[in-house]
């Protein structure tokens, strides 16, 4: 009997602590080189790559598509999801004529680029956790960012991030502070700091649903949040499972602006949603640490948003030197929506003196 106790014990307590753990943030900020070094990587790029070429090799196994568009200043686009790449270059950049030229690229684990995994690594759930984590999570996309500077031969870049590749954009701007001349931040998912209160994404679309589809959304964020069971899927079920929130996230839109338009999106990413997710964990506060942002920094809100202005407002308190402007008539996807007004107001910012 003592023995099935203390079984039971142990049972519980390891139970505890996965839960405490997958509540915690698996990223730290300003661990990136160190977080490579553990894992034996760094952030050379193999040499005799041209910078227009359709993919990018950033590691010895890991491949990024590429688009570039335009001419003249060079711009990359992180883009949103997680894990939701565009599928075609923005009609907003398009329309930025010959100052700028967009590199848009898909984050490893999605789109066509490299996915380094189709199943879960071996190991219990707590490894398995922090392996998919550390290959598809914040710091490795933080250091693809950086492999990409090296690889178009920029001593700064010019980031636009839309949505939850704001965040990202704007971590690596507080990593390497240096390397970034300009920084635009594109209807920023409120992730500063979390929980992130009613402005979340996910309050705001089940406020606009139907019983019937809130009890579909609260079924996915269950299944979304049940970390373990997910390990359990492969990589083309963990894709269904995250493509399957943008049905909901549309059905809310259409139900105010049923003119609204949207971004079209490439093939989503399951383990890099899954790995984006531990990242962020349910608690953390990195709003200290964006304090170490130095470039200029315009952040873009389009007033028919659900994400409510104030939330917006919450991420440019906390950037020095950030700027916001609201675009009329604009949703979520301004570049699409207004692109008109996008590509004017953007090609204006990066036009002033530097």
């Amino acid at each position: 009997m003592v023995g099935v106790i203390g079984t039971l014990v142990l049972l519980a307590g390891a139970a505890a602590g996965i839960w405490w753990w997958m509540g915690r943030a698996l990223f730290q900020p300003g661990t990136v080189e160190q977080v490579l070094a553990a894992r034996g990587e760094t952030l050379e790029v193999p040499s005799g790559q041209r910078a227009d070429a359709p993919s990018w090799q950033v590691s010895p196994d890991v491949r990024l598509r590429h688009l570039a568009v335009g001419d003249g200043r060079d711009v990359v686009v992180v883009h949103g999801g997680p894990g939701l790449p565009p599928a075609e270059p923005w009609r907003g950049a398009a329309m930025a004529g010959e100052s700028l030229r967009w590199h848009f690229y898909d984050q490893r684990g999605c789109g066509a680029s490299s996915r380094p995994f189709t199943h879960a690594p071996p190991g219990g759930t707590w490894q398995a956790m922090q392996a998919v984590e550390a290959r598809l999570g914040l710091a490795a996309q933080l250091a693809d960012l950086e492999r990409i500077r090296r690889l178009l031969g920029k001593e700064r870049l010019t980031l636009v991030g839309h949505s939850f590749g704001a965040l990202v954009a704007a971590l690596y701007a507080a990593e390497w502070p240096e390397r970034v001349e300009a920084l635009v931040l594109v209807a920023p998912a409120p992730l500063v700091t979390m929980p992130a209160g009613d402005g979340d994404l996910f309050t705001q679309v089940r406020a606009r649903l139907d019983q019937t589809s809130q009890r579909e959304l609260d079924a996915w964020l269950k299944h979304t949040f049940d970390f373990p069971a997910r390990l359990k899927d492969d990589e083309a079920r963990l894709a269904e499972h995250f493509a399957a929130f943008r049905p909901l996230y549309v059905q809310a839109i259409r139900r105010e602006r049923p003119d609204a338009k949207l971004a079209g999106t490439g093939a989503t990413g399951g383990f890099l949603s899954l790995g984006l997710y531990l990242s962020l964990g349910r608690h953390h506060d990195w709003s200290h640490w964006l304090g170490r942002v130095r470039a200029r920094t315009l952040v873009i809100h389009g007033d028919q948003d659900l994400q409510p202005r104030s939330a917006t407002e919450r991420v440019v308190e906390v950037i020095p030197h950030a700027r916001l402007v609201e675009l009329a008539g604009s949703g979520h996807f301004p570049f699409e929506e207004q692109p008109e007004a996008f590509a004017a107001t953007v090609s204006a910012f990066l036009s002033e003196e530097r």
